[in-house]
């Protein structure tokens, strides 16, 4: 196999398996004959990245002091309008390099300086940019390795789509899944922005508002407002379920809205998903089926037993005694499913599951 197929293979298993981006992006370097290498997907609000390893700590650090804001790079290979890699030398003059601070106070004092990059617009509306950098010593990136990579090029940017869809897809089915059971849901994106909903969630006219650019609203303000302020706790690192009571209308019950956050993974390189809303009608059942609790939480059919059994109001030592176990083997589950869910207490995650407790309540409201 030769080196090309082998980066083209690594390419496309990223695509699936997106934490292989590194190891995919290390393989092209080889090929190219560069040093370092970076994706960027970025949005409005915030940019997510992967790198290869010996590019990372530039790139972290580019990213934690919001180089990325304005970036000069990006903005000119952009208004190129070329549909294939650009260098530095095409983007910026010898003068303006010796002299832009990207270069001369970050990049050269870290022993880079040199690149070579693409930019794709996402059907989602964020834009990708695949970054390859040379060390400063070395010299700019060669004309060979700019046509090696405009070969490789649609190959990149097709894995980057693919990436994108599947997870999309992935989300999809899992709404799809929670509509099944009855329960209006939309994956939220930053911003409280709509980035995928079932059609149970679309038909909440009375009680959900669209917003401009994708955004929601409930209609009950002080609902909202608790909504909102969830959200924007899980953007900033809160990883805890909230539970937000809403009154009904005369078309719909009364619901109480379930902010879940969606764990950190790779998949949010191409996806830039924060949380699950899903909505509870009061009267439901309190005890959620295998497969919401699987599509929320990613539980094994025995911890979803578990959990079953606990909400409809079991101890642990009946659960035990009725599933034949030693209670320590529920307790390990018990763990198991607060640590996927986020919550750090059982009383916490009864509670959540079963929603209608806690409509109408002082504790509810002031979460």
């Amino acid at each position: 196999m030769s080196a090309v197929d082998d980066a083209l293979d690594l390419i496309y298993e990223a695509a699936l398996l997106p934490q292989y981006w590194p190891g995919a992006l290390a393989r092209v370097n080889q090929v190219v004959g560069l040093d370092g290498a970076a994706l960027f997907v970025a949005s409005d609000e915030d940019v997510r990245w992967t790198a290869t390893h010996s590019f990372a700590d530039t790139v972290a650090a580019f990213i934690e002091e919001e180089r990325w804001r304005g970036n000069a790079r990006n903005t000119r290979a952009l208004a190129l309008k070329h549909a294939g890699f650009v260098t530095d030398q095409q983007v910026f003059t010898p003068e303006e390099l010796d002299r832009e601070p990207m270069f001369t106070e970050f990049l050269r004092p870290r022993g880079w300086g040199w690149a070579s990059g693409t930019v794709i617009m996402m059907p989602t509306g964020e834009v990708l940019t695949f970054h390859f950098e040379n060390y400063f010593h070395r010299g700019p990136v060669g004309h060979q390795s700019v046509r090696l990579l405009d070969e490789l090029r649609p190959h990149l940017a097709r894995s980057a789509l693919l990436s994108c869809r599947l997870h999309l897809e992935k989300m999809q089915a899992s709404l799809s899944g929670i509509e099944a059971l009855g329960y209006p849901a939309a994956v939220l994106g930053r911003g409280g922005r709509v980035l995928a909903a079932n059609s149970s969630f679309g038909s909440l006219g009375s009680v959900v508002v669209a917003k401009a650019h994708g955004g929601f609203a409930l209609r009950n303000p002080k609902a909202n407002g608790l909504v909102q302020q969830a959200l924007e706790q899980v953007v900033q690192g809160h990883r805890s379920p909230r539970s937000i009571a809403t009154p009904g209308t005369e078309e719909h019950p009364p619901f109480v809205f379930h902010v879940i956050p969606i764990r950190r993974s790779a998949h949010d390189l191409f996806f830039g998903s924060e949380a699950f809303l899903v909505g509870t009608p009061v009267g439901r059942p309190k005890a959620p089926p295998f497969e919401i609790l699987n599509a929320l939480f990613d539980l094994t059919p025995g911890e979803a037993r578990v959990t079953r059994l606990l909400t409809s109001g079991l101890s642990p030592s009946e659960i035990a005694k009725a599933s034949n176990v030693s209670v320590e083997t529920i307790r390990v589950q018990i763990k198991s499913v607060l640590q996927k869910s986020g919550m750090h207490r059982q009383a916490e995650l009864v509670g959540f599951l079963s929603g209608i407790d806690t409509f109408d309540s002082p504790s509810s409201l002031k979460r």
